[in-house]
């Protein structure tokens, strides 16, 4: 067992405790040792309780680019049917920045999500990603014009993020809803 390895199960155990403040120490833990826990916390993602499953989306988006090998593994949770799992890897894959750019395509189909919190936190990653999902900007657009004003909300921050040229046109053309933009 490497000297990593036997932390990380440690903290990865308490992931499944039913003690919320162990859960968060666990978190914490894991995602200061970076790098190291990402093979582990894929698997994880895979676990039987919702609650591991979630606490490492958590950690892995706490580790952030580092995290990029869990990307194909984040991609499947966004087909999940748990909504507030697919909310998480849309977060998660947000955090991993741009280095999650494998993940556009999954993540411009998730803004088709029937849930909004989807939609939103979808949106939000693609922002975060930047001009690497310069490829989602006309979804983005789409969103524009989705009946839920944080949606809406996020779809403008994330296309301001990724093009602002791209944006100005129909930002210009939208401002006089702003009523409807929120």
């Amino acid at each position: 067992m490497s000297e990593v390895q036997g932390p990380v199960t440690h903290w990865l155990k308490l992931l499944a405790s039913d003690e919320e403040p162990a859960q968060q120490e666990a978190v914490t833990a894991l995602s200061r040792l970076g790098q190291a826990a990402v093979p582990e916390l894929i698997k994880a993602l895979k676990d039987d309780d919702w609650q591991v499953r979630n606490h490492a989306a958590v950690a892995l988006g706490a580790i952030g680019a580092e995290a990029k090998a869990a990307v194909p593994a984040l991609i499947e949770v966004l087909q999940e049917e748990d909504k507030y799992f697919r909310g998480q890897g849309a977060v998660t894959l947000g955090k991993i920045g741009r280095e999650a750019k494998a993940a556009v395509p999954a993540l411009m189909k998730a803004l088709k999500d029937k849930e909004e919190d989807v939609r939103r936190q979808a949106a939000a990653a693609l922002g975060r990603i930047g001009p690497e999902a310069s490829e989602a900007v006309a979804a983005l657009i789409e969103l524009f014009k989705d009946p839920r004003r944080p949606v809406r909300k996020q779809a403008i921050r994330a296309v301001e993020a990724i093009d602002p040229k791209a944006a100005a046109p129909h930002l210009h053309f939208w401002s006089r809803f702003r009523h409807w933009l929120g």
